[in-house]
């Protein structure tokens, strides 16, 4: 099968929701070279009290987390909680 001509994104996501691609494999083709890149996180520095830090990497580790991973996510959290979702 050949892929339709789509105007515009909305048009393409419509059209994959409702197709199945391996009936287009012969119009694919190999794209060399790919990279996937990820949006650029900003950097907060934070000054927390030696009993805080040392409270907040002691819930990391019971979590299996690293401290500024787990800092992140109770952050998120406290913000999605507080305004919705963001």
């Amino acid at each position: 099968m050949k892929t339709p001509e789509l105007k515009n994104l909305k048009e393409e996501r419509t059209f994959w929701d409702t197709h199945d691609a391996t009936d287009y494999l012969d119009d694919f083709e190999e794209a060399p070279d790919v990279v996937f890149a990820r949006e650029k996180k900003a950097v907060l520095s934070l000054r927390l009290e030696p009993k805080i830090s040392r409270k907040l990497r002691e819930m990391a580790i019971q979590e299996g987390l690293q401290p500024t991973a787990y800092a992140r996510m109770l952050i998120i959290q406290g913000l999605r909680a507080r305004i919705g979702n963001i």
